[in-house]
Parts: C-alpha cells; structure tokens; sequence
C-alpha cells in the first residue's frame, strides 16, 4: 500500500493506470499458465513429507521444473505477442516495451507461486512470512524508486528485481526446510509423477481460466473507454478491496480444518455453528475495516495526490464489494466439503470451487 501510493503520486493517474494495466495483462498470462503449481504442491507435500519423503522431495522438484518451464514459455509468448496486444487489445502501442518487462515479472510471480507452495506444504510457514517481507520491503524500496526516477518502465524492472530477490530467498528457505525434514529435492521423474499435473492442476488451471480472463477485460474496456486515468484510480480502489478481504481470508485459513474436522464427526447441528461462526470470522473483519475505509475514502484518495480524489465514490463501493466477497468465503468452504465428501474422486474440482468463492486478487 505504501509503494502504491507512492508511486501514483510520482507517476500521476494516466500512467499510473497504465501500470496497472500492463500488470493485469501480465498476472492474466500468469493466472491461465501457472495456477494450480502452488495449490498442487502444497497440497501433495504435505501429504508425503512424513509417509513418503522421497516423493515429496520429487513433487517439489517437479513443481518448480513444471514453474521454470511453463513461466519460460509463457514469457516468451507475451514477449511476442506484446506488440499485437498493445497496439490491437490495449490501443496504447507505447506499452510494448512496458508489457515485455511484464512478462519477466510474471516469470518470477510463476516461480514464487511454486516455491511458496512448497514452504506451506512442508508447514515452514514462518519462512513464507519472512519471504513476505522481504518482498514488501524491497516493494517500497525498488519500485517506488523505479517509478520516482524512470516511470513506468522503472517500476516495471522494480518488479523484476522485486521477483528475483524474493525467488533467491524462498530458494535457500525450501532447501534448509527440506534439510529439517529430512528431504532430498530430486528433479528425477516417472511417467506416474506427472498423473499428479493431469489430475489435480488442470482442473484448478480451467476453473481459473473461467473467471480470469473476464476480470482483465473488464481492466482493459474501462481502460478503452474512460482513459487510462480512470483504469489508474480503479487500481488504486481495488488494492484497497485487497486490503479488506486480507484478514478475513487469514480468519478462513483457520476456519477450513475446523469445519472438516466437525463435518468428518457427522453432527450437523455443530456443523451449522461452526459454519456460521466462520461467517462471523471472516466477515466481521472486512466490516470492522471496509466501514472506515468508506468513511475516509476522500482522505484516503487524495494520498495518491490531487487527481484521484473523484474516486472516493469508487472506493466506498469497493469497500462494500469486498465484504461481500468476504461473506462468500465459508460458502466456498461448504461447497468445498459437500463436493468432497460425495464425489470425493473430484476432490481438485471442489477444491477449484474454493477459490473461485475467494476474492480476486
């Protein structure tokens, strides 16, 4: 939040939308290319690390070979593609260069994404806020002094250092973790270890692929047809909907086991207290915040600097947006389970259905 506001200050709405822009075009690529590599190795380490050390070791090996490989190829095809996109999608043939930085900042996001899931696989989850921090930190160092001397173009290599920092540090924490535990990283695989990215990550892949690519559009039509100001506080009201939803989605991270562990003890009466204590969980702190963030949206949008003070409406809207998107999380979470419990060989398909409830960030 800090860089953002800084950076829009330095960069003004216009190109401070078109940052924006070019970063939803980018996490579009990645979102469509390489979701589901985090989900799939959290997921499968934390099955293996105590039963089958070997195969966890492979999983994690095999979802950060599956990361480089299609983060490479996914780069290469935005870097080919971006003077299409921007002159025939975007109508804004000057971000070429701008998009093709873009699509190193998405190489690195694919490769944090499987890294991270790796770390939350083997419960190294101290590691992974470490990691966060150092990628907040660099954040407000790397690219807000990118976009204070360079603009756009700066903030963009800002990112790629942001990325490559953060990729180095999640690296050694997976090999001192996989150390703790006993784990030996092998890039060695069976035809039977790559069953695991047909059946569990290309469902989460297209269930991602359903909504994704109508949020980026909705990005570019506003930016078509209001300007790229208008798409500029747009990314500033949005990062704020982040903001609201972050702790009720910590609150839901606790509220998934308890509720299949109630749900595996067959009492439906304390199912349905425990489902509704997660609705209080998880939206009670997007209220507390959203309520405040309406309040003071004028004084909160003109820390981006004069020209996007006429977004304070947008904001208020967001704000309430994002409780809602809040409320849906323990209705993902029941689906999640119904779906597991009575269709259990369509357990990624369910699990697919969780994230579509969480917001889109």
């Amino acid at each position: 939040m800090v860089s953002n506001m800084a950076s829009a200050r330095f960069l003004g709405p216009t190109h401070y939308g078109e940052l924006a822009i070019v970063l939803s075009t980018t996490n579009l690529f990645t979102s469509v290319f390489t979701s589901g590599l985090s989900m799939t190795a959290s997921k499968y380490v934390a099955e293996h690390r105590e039963s089958d050390p070997s195969q966890a070791g492979t999983i994690i090996g095999l979802s950060s070979a599956t990361a480089m490989v299609v983060g490479a190829a996914t780069t290469l095809l935005v870097l080919l593609l971006a003077p299409w996109l921007t002159r025939d999608v975007l109508k804004a043939a000057g971000l070429a260069g701008g998009l093709s930085l873009g699509a190193v900042v998405m190489f690195f996001a694919a490769v944090n994404g499987a890294q991270t899931g790796a770390l939350s696989g083997l419960e190294a989850f101290q590691r992974v806020a470490i990691g966060n921090l150092i990628r907040g930190l660099a954040t407000i160092l790397m690219v807000t002094t990118g976009a204070a001397l360079n603009g756009v173009i700066g903030a963009l290599i800002g990112y790629i250092a942001v990325g490559a920092v953060t990729a180095l540090y999640y690296q050694i924490a997976i090999r001192r973790a996989c150390a703790a535990s006993g784990i030996r990283i092998s890039y060695r695989f069976h035809a039977g270890d790559f069953r695991i990215l047909w059946s569990f990550t290309l469902p989460v892949l297209i269930t991602t692929f359903s909504f994704t690519p109508a949020a980026w559009w909705s990005n570019v039509l506003l930016a078509k047809t209001a300007g790229y100001a208008q798409a500029g506080v747009f990314g500033a009201c949005f990062h704020w909907q982040m903001l609201i939803t972050f702790f009720s989605g910590a609150m839901s991270n606790i509220g998934l086991p308890m509720l299949s562990n109630v749900r595996a003890e067959g009492d439906p009466a304390q199912y349905k207290r425990c489902l509704m204590m997660n609705f209080v969980m998880t939206t009670a702190p997007a209220i507390l915040i959203a309520l405040p963030v309406a309040v003071a949206a004028p004084f909160i949008m003109n820390l981006y600097g004069p020209a996007f003070r006429g977004g304070a409406s947008a904001l208020a809207l967001i704000s309430l947006a994002a409780v809602l998107s809040a409320f849906n999380l323990p209705v993902g979470h029941a689906i999640c389970h119904s779906a597991r419990q009575s269709r259990g060989c369509f357990w990624p398909y369910s699990t697919a259905s969780c994230w579509l409830a969480r917001p889109i960030s």
